[in-house]
């Protein structure tokens, strides 16, 4: 059960203008970011998956809920880059957005984070 998130985010140019340098997309599944990444960035976990089971076989899809979250120091960039990257999931109705998360500003970090919920349909 995996979605595309990596291919459909470097797929974009837009994304690509604020999350990419030196050949770098600056993009991670949550816990594999390498410790304090160039911002901005964006990391994203599995919140949940339920196999869409039949009665004659195997499950041949997952219907999965990935969170999304955009780090930046650039307040101005934060919706977006929230913008881009949701147009990059949606572009080929990939998933469907559930829920968008107000933006915040971390007082250590001093970064601002904003995210959505998406619903995807992985084939296995």
């Amino acid at each position: 059960m995996t979605a595309p998130i990596f291919p459909l985010l470097n797929a974009s140019d837009e994304v690509k203008s604020y999350l990419k340098s030196g050949g770098i997309l600056r993009a991670f599944e949550f816990g594999l970011a390498p410790d304090k990444p160039k911002p901005p960035y964006l990391v994203w976990q599995d919140i949940s998956g339920i196999p869409q089971n039949h009665l004659d076989c195997p499950a041949n899809i997952d219907h999965v809920t990935i969170q999304v979250d955009i780090y930046t120091t650039n307040a101005d960039d934060l919706r977006n880059i929230r913008e881009a990257v949701r147009r990059a999931f949606e572009a080929d109705n990939s998933c469907t957005v559930t829920s968008l998360r107000g933006n915040e500003r971390d007082p250590d970090s001093k970064m601002y984070r904003t995210g959505f919920d998406s619903n995807w349909f992985v084939g296995r």
